[in-house]
Parts: C-alpha cells; sequence; structure tokens
C-alpha cells in the first residue's frame, strides 16, 4: 500500500464550541460539537458542514465519530465519515489526530471516491475550536497474481 496526498481539510466548531459531558461520574464521556470547515486539494476543494459526537476513554484518549457534507466547489456534495483516535498533545486541549476517512457521491464526476479510503493526520486546538488535518488516499500496492 502507498499514500498519496489528496487533501487538506480543515474544521471549525461554532460559536457554541465543543462540549464534554461525563453524564456518569468517571473519566468516560461524550462530547459533541458543529461547525464549518473547507477542503483544499487539486481533486476535491469547497466548504464543509459537519456533526462531531466523539466518546473520551478513561484513558482521556478521544475517538471522533464525525460525519458531514462537503459542497465542491463545482457544485456537487460529497458526503464524508471519519473515525479515528484524538491524543493529548502537550494539554488536554491540544491534540493530534489520526483517523480513517470514507466518502459517499452521487454526482458522476466524484463517483470514484465511493470506493477510496483514506487516512488523516492533523492537529486539535479544542481552546480554538480549529482542527487541521491532512488527507492522504490508501492505493492498493499489491497486483492481482493469475
Amino acid at each position: 500500500m502507498r499514500l498519496e496526498h489528496f487533501c487538506d481539510m480543515e474544521f471549525r466548531y461554532d460559536t457554541a464550541g465543543f462540549a464534554v459531558l461525563a453524564a456518569f461520574g468517571g473519566a468516560e464521556a461524550q462530547g459533541y460539537g458543529v461547525g464549518t470547515g473547507t477542503v483544499t486539494g487539486d481533486r476535491l476543494a469547497g466548504t464543509i458542514r459537519w456533526s462531531n459526537t466523539p466518546r473520551r476513554r478513561s484513558d482521556g484518549v478521544l475517538l471522533p465519530d464525525t460525519d458531514g457534507i462537503i459542497e465542491t466547489s463545482d457544485g456537487a456534495r460529497v458526503f464524508f465519515s471519519m473515525r479515528g483516535y484524538s491524543l493529548a498533545k502537550e494539554t488536554p486541549v491540544r491534540r493530534v489526530l489520526l483517523s480513517s476517512i470514507t466518502f459517499a457521491a452521487d454526482d458522476e464526476r466524484y463517483a470514484w471516491l465511493n470506493t477510496a479510503f483514506g487516512v488523516q493526520e492533523g492537529e486539535v486546538d479544542l481552546g480554538q475550536g480549529l482542527i487541521k488535518a491532512s488527507t492522504f488516499l490508501c492505493r492498493p500496492g499489491l497486483e492481482s497474481e493469475e
């Protein structure tokens, strides 16, 4: 498998920010946030609307559960779904993002994304309400044997 840089994504929480609720005591918790953002790349560019409902484990790791819509600069809409880890960096507010990302598109110009699998690496600043991630597509490296 080889990784190919695909696009950069920037997510910004809306004015309500990001909330974490530990309803049952202890360190386990549920988070919630919504926002907007941008996608910048040669093959995919546009604006994002998204929501995130991560779970916080007792060890402090956040498990992003993010879904959203990309409205491309050429008028198409592409759904995306991200899952992964958000790990504390210097403080619990500054974090490293490692995630997978998949897409779904009904516009034939973007139908190739329906079978694309990507990975992301990024930085999260919960204090600023900002997430920046580089997205890479996983390209098969194995050739079929006949």
